[in-house]
């Protein structure tokens, strides 16, 4: 499939400025371990990602140029694991409840992977654009709950932090029931299950944002999910973009990344999975070789791609302006009906490493 159409110019824009953001995040983070984010969802590799699963472009040239974590977000994307990912691997990254509203936009992103400290923090990045008027988020890190979905090491108290592109704090949370607006969370139908995880409800203007989840090193518990829903998608700005950036590893410690299309029509969307290319962005142990798998609601394999020059849709990806600089890189060009979806970010051979999952909504660009 082709997308002539699309703007190359406006997209390369908005992934230029995503790319410079993420790299400045990636050195605040090696150097303060709390504000230091950047972008990307959540994802139920098994049969069913579900309403809670959900991942930014460069400048023409290609936007995995600056992927990494920043006070910037990253949007979010999906290719495929080496090891294909069975129902016993348990990938369970769904919000306990959707967004409430249907309009024609990317619901909700989300991720699960390991919380560390340092350059292996879970960053979430989105954007928020096509509009100039302020939108109601919700960006949740959960932990504890994970164990009911068959999570065996889950962070058992998560701390999120959500930043602007320049960098500045703009929320935190420990516990979401000490928000002031506890109410208007528990109303949002998207309340944490358990009272350690966190949420931050706030209103944003257009703009790049990233939510750090911080964790805890020289442990197994550790598997976090960060998700950020739009609870007003009727209308905008909308999600355009959204990427997590995480330490990958084996089984449970799979990234896993879902997202919700909605509205009555199919959306075009760009997923990426980078790992070589993050060395650009100070990163010392990248993903030697990443590889992606898409899951429908049904747990079925959509399309899968280990380097992107081998997806049929290449061509059109490179267009896009979204051509990965590795070719060891995952990158797939998927029209997808509404409902939801998960990918999964592994090691073509098994490895470990810091691993960035990216989705990007180009149906109107």
């Amino acid at each position: 499939m082709s997308f002539p159409s699309l703007r190359r110019a406006r997209f390369g824009l908005c992934a230029f400025s995503l790319g410079s953001l993420l790299a400045a995040a990636s050195l605040s983070v090696a150097q303060t371990i709390t504000p230091t984010p950047t972008p990307t969802i959540s994802p139920t590799v098994t049969p069913s990602p579900t309403a809670t699963i959900s991942p930014t472009p460069s400048a023409i040239p290609t936007p995995s140029v600056v992927p990494t974590p920043s006070p910037v977000p990253t949007p979010s994307v999906i290719p495929t694991p080496s090891v294909p990912p069975g129902p016993s691997i348990t990938p369970t990254p769904n919000p306990s409840a959707t967004p409430g509203v249907s309009g024609e936009a990317l619901l909700n992103i989300s991720t699960r992977a390991r919380a560390q400290t340092g350059e292996n923090v879970l960053i979430g990045g989105f954007i928020l654009g096509n509009g100039g008027a302020t939108k109601n988020v919700l960006v949740r890190a959960l932990g504890p709950s994970l164990g009911d979905r068959g999570v065996s090491f889950p962070l058992l108290d998560p701390s999120l932090q959500l930043f602007d592109s320049s960098g500045g704090l703009i929320a935190s949370n420990e516990d979401w029931m000490s928000n002031d607006n506890e109410q208007a969370i528990v109303d949002s139908g998207l309340a944490p299950t358990d009272p350690r995880e966190s949420a931050i409800l706030t209103a944003l203007a257009p703009g790049n944002f990233t939510a750090v989840v911080t964790g805890i090193d020289g442990t197994t518990n550790n598997i976090a999910l960060v998700e950020v829903f739009d609870l007003d998608s009727v209308n905008v700005p909308q999600l355009l973009n959204i990427s997590t950036r995480a330490s990958v590893d084996t089984g449970d410690g799979q990234m896993i990344a879902g997202l919700i299309v909605g509205g009555t029509t199919a959306k075009a969307v760009v997923i990426r999975g980078l790992g070589p290319s993050l060395t650009s962005s100070s990163i010392a142990t990248p993903l030697p070789n990443p590889t992606l798998t898409i899951f429908n609601s049904s747990g079925v394999v959509i399309a899968q791609n280990d380097d992107w020059q081998q997806d049929p849709a290449a061509v059109d990806v490179q267009n896009a302006g979204l051509a990965p600089t590795n070719v060891l890189e995952s990158a797939i060009l998927l029209t997808l009906l509404p409902g939801s979806y998960t990918a999964i970010l592994s090691d073509l051979n098994g490895a470990t490493g810091v691993g960035l999952v990216e989705v990007y909504n180009i149906t109107n660009q």
